[in-house]
């Protein structure tokens, strides 16, 4: 579990997949593949709930 939060909540993983998943995007409007916007979700919610264990993690610091 450790391990899955220091890679979520990593800077460059969170920014890393707001662009995946912005290309993701492009790719399926490009090529009308629907399960590329799968690729879309996964990037996107996997950004937010790392953006959300980082918060969640400064705030448990500050305590």
């Amino acid at each position: 579990m450790r391990v899955a939060r220091r890679i979520l909540g990593n800077f460059w993983f969170i920014h890393l997949m707001v662009p995946l998943g912005l290309l993701a995007l492009w790719g399926s409007i490009e090529q009308d593949n629907e399960y590329l916007l799968l690729c879309v979700l996964l990037s996107f919610s996997g950004a937010i709930c790392g953006a959300f264990i980082r918060v969640v993690d400064a705030v448990r610091s500050k305590k």
